[in-house]
C-alpha cells in the first residue's frame, strides 16, 4: 500500500510514528522506548543522558525516509526491533558473566547520581540557603548543581582514553627486524 509522502514527513517529526505509519510497528516501537528511556533517566538522575534523547530523535526522522525510499525501491527490510535483548537465551547469560562489571559500574554511577540528586543536594542547597544572599551563595548553589554533569563527563573523558590507549601490554609481538643474510639465501 502506498503511504502519503506528506503524512510521512509529519510522522517523522514524532519518533517512531514514522516507522508505523509505513507498517514497520515493531521498529517504531523500539525508537519510540530508545527515545523515551533517556528522558526518563536523564530527568531522574543525569540531565547529560536527554542528549541521547537527541540522537534518536534525529535518527528516527532520517529512518523514516530511508524506509519510504527502500520501500518504494522495494528494497524495504522485514520488520524487527532495533535492540534484542533475548533474556532467556545463553547468550544473554554469557553477556552477563563476561561484562558484569560493565553493568555494575553502570549501576554504580547511576544509582550515585541518583543518591545524589534525591539526598545530597538537597541538603547542601539547604546549607547554602542559610548563607543569605550573596555572590559565593549563587556560586555554590551553580557548583552543586553541575556536579552529577561533571562527573559523567569525566567518566566519559576516562573511557575514551582508555579506549584510545588501548591495552599497553602485548608480550605476543615482535618487532620486524629486516630481511637477514640467511633468509635471502
Amino acid at each position: 500500500m502506498k503511504r502519503s509522502g506528506l503524512l510521512t514527513f509529519f510522522f517523522s517529526f514524532i519518533p517512531g510514528a514514522g516507522q508505523m505509519y509505513q507498517g514497520y510497528m515493531k521498529r517504531g516501537l523500539s525508537i519510540i522506548l530508545l527515545f523515551i528511556l533517556p528522558i526518563i533517566v536523564g530527568t531522574a538522575f543525569m540531565p547529560v543522558l536527554n542528549a541521547l534523547a537527541a540522537v534518536v530523535y534525529m535518527y528516527s526522522f532520517f529512518d523514516s525516509w530511508n524506509l519510504k525510499s527502500m520501500i518504494l525501491d522495494g528494497t524495504n527490510p522485514e520488520d524487527d526491533y532495533l535492540v534484542h535483548l533475548n533474556l532467556a537465551e545463553e547468550d544473554f547469560r554469557k553477556l552477563l558473566s563476561t561484562k558484569n562489571h560493565l553493568i555494575g559500574w553502570g549501576f554504580i554511577i547511576l544509582g550515585s547520581c541518583g543518591m545524589y540528586k534525591s539526598f545530597v543536594e538537597p541538603m547542601l542547597y539547604g546549607l547554602i540557603a542559610m548563607m543569605g544572599d550573596s555572590p559565593l551563595r549563587n556560586t555554590l548553589s551553580r557548583l552543586i548543581y553541575s556536579i552529577p554533569s561533571l562527573v559523567v563527563g569525566v567518566v566519559f573523558v576516562m573511557v575514551g582514553l582508555w579506549l584510545i590507549g588501548g591495552s599497553k601490554k602485548n608480550d605476543d609481538f615482535e618487532a620486524y627486524k629486516g630481511d637477514t643474510d640467511d633468509e635471502t639465501k
